[in-house]
């Protein structure tokens, strides 16, 4: 995932709500019940209005790492506190998250003024 637009901002996971609650410290939950780490954040495209990616934080035995899962189809069980993801963890592709720009009110500005994705 080299080639990802440098216009991707990312908005860390206590940013993030739905219906059912904050996102924050969700575990990401594949098939079979496989946890995939938790969620850190979501890399989103502010032209065009869309959550892009993503972002799953996974600790191993020396240090936390980062990855991308491509946004796709997720179900949230707010019993569980967890996203369900079609995604396995040969899915994910780690990524340093500091190479992208946080999302900020002019971020916001621009998504608020730019015509509707078509």
């Amino acid at each position: 995932m080299d080639c990802l637009p440098s216009d991707l901002r990312y908005i860390t996971a206590d940013h993030l709500s739905i219906a059912a609650g904050q996102l924050d410290a969700t575990s990401v939950v594949g098939p079979a019940n496989s946890t995939l780490g938790t969620l850190a954040g979501a890399l989103v495209d502010p032209t065009h209005r869309n959550v892009r990616f993503l972002v799953i934080e996974s600790r191993g035995i020396l240090r936390r790492h980062c990855d991308l899962l491509p946004f796709g189809h997720a179900r949230f069980d707010g019993a569980q506190h967890a996203l369900f993801v079609d995604a396995s963890a040969a899915d994910l592709e780690e990524v340093r998250i500091a190479r992208f720009a946080p999302f900020t009110d002019d971020d916001l500005i621009v998504a608020m003024f730019s015509p509707p994705a078509a």
